[in-house]
């Protein structure tokens, strides 16, 4: 067969196996992810031998982690941290220190070298982005409190993923002293950070105001391209790594109005990249290691998963977390991540780990992650037994739930279009408390996970004990129209700087609401409820054009409801 032949195999051999093996897997409602690693592992050396060199898409995966590293850069605006900044830095720190700590000593105690330790201890540490933030998204649990905790928790070990890949080059110096080589690495990717950043900021946004208005769609993607290779190549010639440029690309264009068409050109080829980076590293699992090495795989894989949920949990509680919040984030984070495979890349893997052991520990953390699903629904039954304990769904549990919450908003009647609202909300991760005092939408709200409480929103105890002095906006849904009403009232004499939003029935009351001092009143069907969306939105801050894009998102999503009924 000829060179050019082979390769058109290979080529047919990688879409023929992700569309069979993903598609079944998505259908079976599991990570798209594990789907790339089983089909990378079907079709490679050890199992159906269609690919025997690997190396071979070592390049096309490698730049899909560049591609990922960006888009995460994009997730992470500085505003965005600042909200959740208690959970970022304190749970997150935590979790992240102390298990790298921990499987480090463990490394090293096993007979590791100390490089090899560390990375090790700091791989482990991480969990799965793509994993978890699926089964929060498919399941609808980001407005819930744990759902929050996990993605703070994910915020951080990102950022620890960029320090991971720049002591990846500074490791390994003969004689060196590992204290200096980890200083090194931070020193090195905070100067990465300020020289990129400034000349970003000089750059960047001028660049792409100039492109934008030339009016040319593949300009724009090319200079996007552009930006993320370019930032790439500055920071590898740099000896730092590829990923840390495309990070820090991503971060700058974050706080520019271009960030969510920058993600929408990249988005295709990012996944596509992404499955193929996927696919490689399934091809490297050996599993005849497994065959061989079961029972270490599944003590290993038993002793990380009881360790790690341990750690998480015991960590969530010392930052004031209730038992059940920190159960069901300690089971949904307590399996490996995709990091681990990018950490212990081939050179690194060759430069500080066995063969045989680089094989086990990408089993466990596969094997982890494919575990996910399972360990959230176990996680979920530990907690509800603990929930039945501890809380009612009284004032005392919304003190202690939202106390820290600051620029949430408070949404008065949980019915459906509060419900509607609240999904909205939780979509972009803007936090929301509901009140309602029909006991069964209370009841089949916090069997979801959602924040809602039984309350009277017309009391101003109530409004207290949820945060109103620290809201950014209420939201009244409520039928009554006395009832709107009077807490429209209440709100302007008790809390006479905090917007209030109304949704009514129809058009005959909503003078009189505006004239008692509401700011917006929209009359109640689907498209003003998006509108009422919009406007609360706008009001809490979000910039325009990502509100722009969340409501078109949400309409589609209304549309294809409506047309599956």
């Amino acid at each position: 067969m000829t060179s050019d032949a082979t390769y058109l195999l290979n080529i047919l051999a990688f879409l023929i196996a992700a569309v069979g093996v993903v598609f079944l897997f998505r259908r079976i409602k599991i990570s798209s992810v594990l789907g790339y690693l089983v089909a990378g592992m079907l079709i490679g050396p050890h199992v159906l031998k269609i690919i025997t060199d690997p190396t071979k898409t070592h390049f096309l995966g490698e730049l899909g982690v560049v591609f990922l590293l960006f888009t995460l850069g994009l997730d992470l605006p500085l505003q965005r941290l600042q909200s959740m900044r208690k959970y970022v830095f304190g749970v997150g720190i935590a979790q992240v220190f102390l298990t790298g700590a921990l499987f480090t000593i463990i490394g090293f105690w096993a007979g590791l070298s100390k490089e090899a330790a560390l990375l090790v201890g700091g791989a482990f540490s991480l969990s799965s982005t793509a994993v978890v933030m699926q089964l929060l998204n498919d399941r609808k649990e980001l407005a819930t409190r744990f759902g929050r905790v996990s993605f703070a928790v994910l915020l951080f070990q990102d950022l620890a993923v960029i320090f991971l890949l720049v002591l990846t080059t500074t490791l390994g110096t003969e004689g060196s002293n590992i204290f200096l080589e980890i200083s090194y690495a931070i020193l090195k990717a905070a100067l990465a950070f300020v020289i990129i950043i400034g000349l970003g900021r000089l750059v960047f946004r001028p660049l792409y105001r100039a492109v934008a208005m030339s009016g040319n769609a593949e300009l724009f993607m090319g200079t996007t391209f552009l930006v993320v290779l370019g930032t790439s190549f500055v920071t590898e010639m740099s000896g730092l790594s590829m990923e840390l440029g495309a990070f820090l690309a991503g971060i700058l264009l974050a706080e520019t109005e271009y960030r969510h068409q920058v993600e929408a050109d990249i988005q295709p080829f990012r996944g596509l990249l992404l499955g193929v980076f996927f696919m490689s590293v399934g091809m490297g699992i050996n599993i005849t290691v497994l065959l061989n090495w079961f029972s270490v795989v599944i003590i290993l894989l038993v002793f990380m998963l009881a360790l790690k949920s341990l750690l998480i949990f015991a960590v969530s509680r010392f930052n004031g977390l209730r038992a059940s919040t920190s159960l069901r984030a300690a089971f949904l984070l307590a399996g490996g991540g995709e990091f681990v495979f990018v950490v212990f890349s081939p050179s690194v893997a060759q430069q500080f780990l066995p063969p045989l052991l680089t094989d086990i520990l990408f089993l466990v953390v596969t094997l982890s992650m494919a575990m996910t699903p399972l360990l959230a629904y176990l996680g979920k039954v530990c907690a509800d037994k603990f929930q039945a304990q501890e809380t009612h769904s009284d004032l005392k549990s919304a003190f202690e739930e939202v106390g820290e919450l600051k620029g949430h908003v408070i949404i008065a009647g949980f019915g459906r279009v509060g419900q509607m609202l609240g999904d909205l909300l939780a979509s972009r991760f803007i936090p929301f408390v509901a009140l309602d005092t029909d006991m069964r939408r209370v009841a089949e709200g916090r069997e979801k996970g959602w924040p809602v409480f039984f309350g009277d929103a017309k009391s101003v105890e109530v409004l207290k004990a949820v945060g109103a002095d620290n809201a950014k906006a209420v939201v009244i849904t409520l039928n009554q129209m006395t009832s709107s009403v009077r807490t429209v009232m209440m709100l302007r004499r008790h809390f006479p700087d905090l917007p209030v939003c109304v949704r009514v029935k129809d058009h005959k009351h909503q003078d009189k609401l505006i004239d008692t001092g509401a700011r917006l009143v929209i009359p109640e069907t689907v498209e003003p409820t998006v509108q009422l969306a919009t406007s609360v939105l706008h009001i809490i801050g979000m910039p325009t054009d990502e509100v722009g894009q969340l409501i078109d998102t949400f309409r589609r999503q209304q549309w294809l409801m409506n047309e599956g009924k």
